[in-house]
């Protein structure tokens, strides 16, 4: 249940700054939930108000391309990303694979 493990981390980060009333999560479009689940989950352990904004996932190829993946499979716990250039899947870098906690509004 990689669910319950990232929704106790992101709830025990929160509660390090006061009591939170509410939370701003930014989730990646190829992180290993979606901005829906998340919130879902969340949702059953707090009763704070639950913003979660979206990134777009972008990477850089060893190919040489710079941009938007093809997101080829997602399943409960995983995303196969692939260049739409070369098809390959040797990045030098990922952007928009992460779950951050953006923000937190306490009383």
């Amino acid at each position: 249940m990689h669910e319950f493990s990232i929704c106790r981390q992101i709830i025990f980060e929160a509660k390090k700054h006061g009591m939170p009333l509410a939370i701003t999560v930014e989730v990646g479009e190829l992180a290993n939930m979606t901005p829906r689940h998340l919130k879902e989950h969340l949702s059953e352990y707090v009763k704070w108000k639950i913003n979660v904004r979206s990134r777009k996932g972008r990477i850089a190829c060893r190919c040489g391309y710079k941009g938007s993946p093809v997101i080829k499979d997602r399943g409960h716990d995983f995303v196969l990303i692939e260049c739409p250039k070369c098809k390959g899947s040797d990045f030098s870098s990922v952007i928009g694979d992460k779950i951050i906690l953006k923000s937190v509004r306490v009383k």
